[in-house]
């Protein structure tokens, strides 16, 4: 028997509502929750980090002054702190950032304005070598105020640049513990090398900051990771998947006596999911639909439907699946991936691998956002149904000759729903002369794009699990020229300058103006082409109580420390 059938074995050996260890074993109660992106890193910040699973897995490891709700609008985590807007003589934004007295990480170390700190160094583009996902909001930041070791910081913002979700920076996985970022870089604390700009010092910071928080199954100790929320990383293997356990410096609501384990990718149960087994085994789901070739269904009735958000229609999700193109190779001609777009049957796609939802037309907006259904409608329409005849054309014309376009699609695998829309659109480009080629991987990555694939099939943001927030501010600069986050390299300087006013208003008429600015210059570039709401499965088993499925990037795990086995 195998590694992996073993496990599967001992996990199904599970009982009372199909949770409780046998009598005979003392382990307490696991609840075995699956993913659909590889958790590779502790610091749910980084490029890798973020548009992984890592967010999914930990936002409840490492919160911070707000999170995500279901609905993916922010909630203020009082447990971490509180926030002030205070009056300022130059009429800047100013924050005042008070930290719970009783906050503490889980190695003994209280948090401090330290970590407020190098959130923001790491974020805000100033300082070379932070591999931070996207520079949104801390790069209008223009100082910190903090006493290194202090419970109070003061964030002022640059004059005329009030980040409009300025609500949501500082969230979970941004407050890293500063100590143990200090300690390996040999100084006594963060702050002052920062505010000094000491550049030997700070590049030892921004290195540890980026790599040093790496997670392989089977190498890891958990007292190298110190926790800040109600769970801990205790343990993460390949055949026993990433285990929560509650933290017990903790000063909030207790998270509960039971263990959860996470099943990210290249985990033993995801893999014998997409073998068509291990479906016994699972009590919460939340994957992108046909993620694993099936949408497998976790032990006893699912107890979660799809939720509404903000009392609208339900969604799957508040990220729009789209294709991102490289700026550069084939595709580096604004002329070529028109071509190719024109060859996309997105209206095919949406009703067939869309789950229900019509064909978004949005590169900025989510499904959720007030003025979605206008840009919707006003937006898009050359490219609703595939045109064989005028791809070719444009191909033939942006090529002068040089021969077929062949194109290079990738997708994070196994994933079934993704394989059959490649070949569907493969199917159609055909008939235009342009070649699709499927280059899915289970390695497929951000850095992928303009190196192993010409385009990648991603969600809002550019990630590769669940996706989105209610306000999609930060969601708009993968556009932004220079943002980590845009993976494909665009660059617009009229685009940047808009996405930048777009971050600090806040009426909706003069967002609407700017949003078709905006629009009107994507849909000519096309550096990516929007196709529909993100699909997503998400279920839990009546064995387990609490589970609350979200929408956004934090995913159902958004409330992990109130999951609960389910009394018989």
């Amino acid at each position: 028997m195998s590694t992996r059938a073993v496990v599967g074995a001992a996990v199904a050996a599970v009982s009372v509502a199909g949770l409780l260890v046998a009598c005979s074993d003392p382990a307490e109660p696991t609840i075995n929750y699956v993913l659909d992106a590889a958790v590779t890193t502790y610091n749910t910040e980084t490029l890798s980090g973020s548009t992984g699973g890592a967010v999914m897995a930990l936002s409840r490891v490492l919160p911070g002054f707000s999170y995500l709700g279901p609905d993916g609008r922010v909630i203020a985590d009082t447990d971490i702190g509180s926030t002030v807007v205070e009056p300022a003589e130059s009429g800047a934004l100013t924050i005042r950032y008070d930290i719970n007295p009783a906050a503490v990480y889980s190695d003994g170390v209280p948090l401090t304005c330290d970590a407020l700190v190098l959130a923001w160094a790491a974020h805000s583009g100033r300082f070379n070598g932070f591999d931070a996902i996207s520079t949104a909001g801390y790069r209008d930041i223009d100082t910190v105020d903090c006493r290194p070791g202090s419970k109070t910081a003061t964030v002022t913002f640059a004059r005329g640049r009030a980040y409009r979700d300025w609500r949501a920076l500082f969230g979970p996985g941004t407050l890293l513990p500063p100590q143990a970022v200090a300690r390996a870089a040999g100084v006594a604390d963060v702050v002052d090398p920062i505010s000094r700009v000491d550049r030997r010092k700070l590049a030892d910071i921004a290195r540890i900051w980026s790599t040093g928080w790496a997670m392989t199954p089977g190498d890891f100790d958990s007292d190298r990771y110190p926790a800040l929320g109600p769970m801990r990383v205790a343990d993460y293997t390949e055949d026993g998947g990433l285990i929560l356990r509650a933290n017990d410096r903790w000063w909030g609501q207790p998270a509960g006596d039971r263990r959860i384990a996470l099943w990210p990718r290249h985990s033993a149960l995801t893999e014998d999911l997409a073998d068509g087994k291990g479906g016994d085994t699972l009590d919460v789901l939340d994957i992108a639909a046909g993620t694993y070739g099936v949408d497998p269904v976790p032990r006893g009735s699912p107890s979660i439907p799809p939720a509404p958000a903000a009392g609208l229609a339900p969604l799957s999700s508040l990220g729009t699946e789209r294709i991102v193109m490289a700026g550069t190779g084939v595709l580096a001609s604004p002329a070529l991936r028109r071509a190719f777009a024109a060859c996309v049957p997105r209206d095919g796609l949406a009703r067939e691998f869309g789950r229900g939802t019509p064909v978004s037309n949005n590169h900025l907006l989510g499904p959720d956002e007030l003025l979605t259904g206008t840009i919707n409608a006003e937006f898009g329409r050359d490219y609703l149904r595939a045109d064989p005849v005028r791809a070719e054309g444009e191909a033939r014309d942006a090529r002068r000759g040089n021969g077929p376009l062949t194109i290079r699609v990738g997708y994070l695998a196994p994933d079934g729903r993704r394989a059959q829309m490649v070949a569907a659109i493969a199917a159609s480009c055909q008939a235009a002369g342009i070649t699709v080629t499927d280059v899915a991987s289970d390695s497929v990555g951000p850095t992928s794009l303009g190196g192993d694939a010409d385009a990648l099939i991603t969600a809002s943001g550019n990630g590769f699990a669940a996706t989105g927030a209610a306000d999609p501010t930060r969601d708009t600069y993968a556009f932004y020229g220079g943002d980590p986050s845009n993976v494909g390299g665009y660059r617009n300087v009229r685009v940047s300058a808009l996405i930048d006013q777009l971050a600090v208003t806040v009426p909706a008429a003069d967002r609407l103006s700017l949003v078709r600015e905006i629009e009107s210059l994507l849909w000519r570039d096309m550096p990516a082409l929007p196709l529909f709401t993100s699909p997503r499965t998400r279920r839990a088993g009546d064995n387990v109580d609490n589970v609350v499925p979200g929408l956004s990037r934090a995913g159902t795990g958004w409330n992990i420390d109130r999951w609960m086995v389910a009394r018989p």
